[in-house]
């Protein structure tokens, strides 16, 4: 495809994209660029990013991994940040590590970012522009802070090291030949890691953080003339370079015979193939012109019509694979591929699934795609670009971000919608069969192919051949291959206008303003009009019950990856998943039924236009639903062609301990062959039937861009014409919680990178209340920064530490409080004591007043951030109902403000006090080889 674009340019002068004219951007003398756009959703936030165009690829020998390194070397100490002083500040105004300060780095780029940052004063803005100043020129990598990391990054490495690292690293060859790109690991070898040289950092530092390589990014609810001159003035003192070192290029080779990769691990779940057909990148000149933009949305809709022809394949009965999926796009700077990869039941069978996948690839090639077919992709692609238009006024922050660091990065455009959605008008009408079919002819080669295979070391699995994948590919090219039938697509969901429509016998105004409809039928609908999210609609009912009400043999039927993969693959009412895929082509729409632990129902949601097909879907999904054998038993095939390489995985085996170790009852079941088999397709319709069959006890809160009078037929309509149902359903607890006392599972597993897993449970019964649930919100948060501090920073024996809590209200009062870590195994034992430990001191002492003071600031800005969010208020409304009235909103602020160190104290005192500690440790069976 770039032979053809190069074609098509050569000669001319292309005319630039429109990119937005509310973005500031500008290029210091140093030769630093900067984009500053204002933008007050939410307000009183602001987003920083430095994009630096260098990554570990630029690493020399004794640099290995240090490019990540480095990462972690600017929250170490900066000249204006000395020690952990910049998280420390960022804490004091409720940002939190990891979540709102955190960084990432990559083969040939680097990003260090301060997302969603409370604007509480207005020097904020100058110091988080200091930061990001100081991460540019002045991170002063000091090597009693690189000691003290290492042990923090060799942790990091451990949890990385998993199958899918493993096999990445493995194929990376096979793809770059002998060039960096294969031989460049990101995290680095274990030796560097420990014995690199502080000099080795700062050089790498010193050679490519330069000003001509960073892009500055501020977007928030900022005044952009003022952020410009303090960025002129900030970053004034960082020097330009002189003689700049220059970026290698490094192209990927090329190979006229295919390339065969047979790669396998112990740990991997899947078999499955990828084909890259290799090209040389499109010059990056051309992204920001209409003929870089036509050759994405070229992209986009090859892209979409193989995806959609594959999901057919894999629906059929009889289907020899279990997915696969078809792209095109860069693999590095100097690379472009096409991409088929396929996703196999079983090892037996690899070959045959491979053969699918390159003959519809070849098919493809020779045949190309129907007017229907492209027409399809093509109203998608106009319908999204729609909506984003009618959402624009809506955009959060955060959405601003990454086209601006792609355009620096790659000179991709930043349009606005409505100019891109303009554009995207002008372009479609010339996008036909012919054209698109002469691109496919062109677009799959002979030369440069490369074919990867994956699957697991495990006995009794057998892997393909060298020679058997090159006959295949061989056969393929010369096979007399039929070209597909074009098939009739139904436009109606159903009979609109043979539904009889329900009544609204009373209308009141509901909680925070909403509107409150009683229908004929029982429903409680609440209409919550809003314009946080523009040209959105949430439809939501709810049904108390869920699980709960599910007989303990039925359970089976329910594992969360049957129910889910079932769900995934099914259609509704007549259509097939495959057929509805169509039909709902140019919309913007989705609904699916839900049954969790203690709820059912359905969820909706679409755009202005489309809601009335959101409302047909709903309406379906309880009046009409589908269970299609041939869907069931594709979902199970799923499983079936991972499970025998899951079940010796070491999650796999923790998680089996765990429902083992910390549950009473038997109602919770992991995934295995019992459960498959004692699983069906019928019980799931009869409990769904049960369950979803009629609107008794339904309350529906529907929210979002709509006016009351105007959605309320479709509500008559669609709402107030379900079945009413005899009785209410409501939830029951079933003796199924976290079990009481304390149980200490500490157990062996086989596992390919040595490595010790903790999880530490406690729970308590109490009753609950909105101080409750804060309190421990705040524990969790304080224990993370404690762990952090100690686990992480001081003991270096852990890549991060994570608590967790969940405050339950129906239908049984509890709190629980769940640690997890990983760590080596010489230091596993020491740092278990140490999570207890720091634990009971808070139970005994108290939070710090620092701690304390960092954890209330950063449940005030959650709560800020929340209220912005369309999902929070869904929430609200549906608290209000089930509890009789009670204002979560405005309790859960009380909650935050009459927080006390004391309450934190003892809601530690009250886990620590009840007995009740599960822990699993997972240890190594044996110190495998790295």
């Amino acid at each position: 495809m770039s032979l053809g674009i190069a074609a098509l340019a050569a000669g001319q002068e292309l005319p630039q994209l429109p990119n937005d004219p509310a973005v500031r951007t500008g290029k210091l003398d140093n030769g630093l660029t900067y984009y500053i756009r204002h933008n007050a959703n939410p307000e009183n936030r602001a987003e920083f990013y430095l994009a630096t165009n260098v990554g570990a690829l630029q690493e020399e020998p004794d640099q290995d991994g240090l490019a990540h390194f480095l990462e972690h070397m600017c929250f170490n100490g900066t000249k204006n940040f000395p020690g952990k002083s910049i998280l420390n500040w960022l804490e004091s105004i409720g940002a939190s590590f990891g979540g709102n300060v955190n960084a990432s780095t990559g083969v040939e780029q680097t990003i260090y970012l301060l997302n969603n940052i409370p604007l509480v004063r207005p020097t904020v803005v100058d110091t988080c522009l200091l930061i990001m100043h100081d991460y540019s020129h002045f991170v002063t990598c000091d090597p009693e802070e690189i000691d003290k990391e290492r042990g923090v990054i060799l942790e990091e490495k451990r949890s990385r090291n998993d199958a899918s690292w493993r096999i990445n690293e493995k194929q990376k060859p096979y793809i770059f030949g002998d060039t960096k790109y294969a031989t460049t690991t990101i995290i680095g070898s274990e030796e560097n890691l420990k014995n690199f040289k502080p000099e080795s950092l700062v050089n790498f530092y010193h050679t490519w953080y330069r000003p001509d390589l960073q892009a500055l990014i501020v977007v928030g609810d900022v005044d952009v003339d003022e952020v410009e001159a303090k960025i002129k003035t900030i970053f004034a003192d960082i020097p330009a370079q002189e003689n700049p070192k220059p970026k290698a290029v490094i192209p990927i080779p090329d190979n006229e015979e295919p390339i065969i990769g047979i790669v396998t691990d112990p740990e991997t779940s899947s078999i499955a193939y990828t084909a890259f057909w290799k090209s040389e990148a499109t010059p990056e000149e051309l992204n920001s012109t209409s003929v870089g933009y036509l050759t994405q949305v070229i992209k986009s809709i090859i892209s979409r019509v193989m995806n959609e022809r594959f999901t057919d394949l894999g629906a059929a009965p009889d289907a020899d694979f279990i997915s696969a999926g078809f792209g095109l796009g860069k693999i590095c700077e100097t690379c472009e591929v096409v991409m088929g990869s396929v996703n196999c039941k079983d090892a037996d069978s690899s070959l045959e699934a491979f053969e699918t996948l390159m003959t519809e690839i070849e098919k493809m090639k020779r045949f190309g795609f129907t007017d229907s077919e492209i027409d399809r992709a093509k109203s998608q692609l106009l319908s999204n670009a729609e909506a984003a238009v009618k959402s624009a006024d809506t955009r959060k922050n955060s959405e601003f971000v990454y086209p601006l660091i792609y355009n620096f990065f790659d000179n991709e455009p930043y349009m606005e919608p409505q100019a891109e959605y303009e554009l995207m008008e002008q372009l479609l009408p010339m996008i036909n069969a012919q054209l698109i079919n002469q691109v496919l002819a062109q677009l799959i080669t002979d030369e440069n192919l490369v074919v990867l295979y994956e699957g697991p070391e495990r006995e009794g699995v057998s892997h393909p051949e060298e020679a058997q994948i090159l006959g295949i590919i061989e056969s393929v090219r010369n096979a007399d291959i039929a070209q597909d039938n074009a098939e009739d697509i139904p436009t109606e969901l159903l009979d609109a206008g043979a539904i009889k429509p329900g009544k609204v016998k009373k209308t009141s105004e509901g909680y925070l303003g909403s509107t409150e409809l009683t229908m004929s039928n029982g429903v409680k609908v609440y209409l919550y009009p809003s314009e946080l999210d523009k040209d959105r609609i949430d439809i939501r009912l709810y049904k108390k019950g869920g699980m709960s009400l599910i007989s303990d043999e039925d359970m089976y039927s329910f594992e969360s990856n049957i129910w889910a993969l079932f769900m995934q693959n099914c259609g509704i009412s007549q259509f097939p998943l495959t057929t509805l895929n169509k039909m709902l082509a140019g919309k913007n729409v989705s609904a699916t039924p839900f049954i969790s632990s203690y709820a059912h129902g359905v969820s909706a949601s679409s755009t202005v236009k489309d809601v009335e097909t959101a409302f047909q879907l709903a309406y379906l999904l309880i009046t009409d639903p589908r269970f299609d054998q041939n869907e069931y038993d594709q979902s199970i095939a799923q499983i079936k062609a991972v499970l025998p390489n899951l079940v010796g995985q070491p999650n796999y085996k923790l998680q089996e301990e765990l429902y083992k170790t910390a549950y009473s009852g038997n109602r919770n079941h992991l995934i295995s062959d019992e459960v498959l088999q004692k699983a069906s397709l019928q019980t799931i319709e009869k409990n769904y039937r049960a369950l979803l069959g009629d609107a008794a006890g339904a309350v529906v809160i529907i929210t979002g861009d709509f006016d009351v009078d105007e959605i309320t037929p479709l509500v008559e309509k669609y709402i107030g014409s379900l079945p009413k149902g005899r009785k209410a359903t409501d939830w029951s607890y079933r003796n199924d919680g976290l079990v009481s006392g304390e149980v200490v599972n500490d157990f062996k597993t086989k596992m390919e990178t040595p490595m010790v897993t903790v999880a530490q449970v406690y729970n308590v019964d109490i009753p609950y209340s909105e101080q409750a649930e804060v309190s421990y919100e705040a524990l969790s948060y304080i224990l993370n920064m404690i762990y952090t501090e100690t686990l992480r920073e001081e003991e270096g024996g852990t890549y991060g530490a994570s608590a967790y809590s969940n405050v339950m209200r129906e239908p049984h009062e509890n709190a629980a409080l769940q640690i997890v870590f990983q760590t080596n195994v010489e230091q596993a034992d020491a740092l278990r004591e140490l999570a207890r430990s720091e634990f009971e001191e808070v139970a005994q002492n108290g939070p710090s007043a620092e701690m304390f003071d960092k954890a209330k600031k950063n449940l005030e800005k959650t709560l800020s951030e929340s209220r912005q969010n369309l999902s929070y208020w869904t929430s609200a409304i549906m608290y209000n109902c089930l509890y009789g009235g009670d204002d979560y909103d405005t309790l859960y602020e009380q909650a935050v403000e009459a927080l006390t160190p004391e309450m934190v104290r003892d809601a530690a005192k009250a886990l620590i006090d009840s007995g009740n500690f599960i822990e699993l440790v997972m240890r190594p069976e044996e110190v495998a080889a790295e």
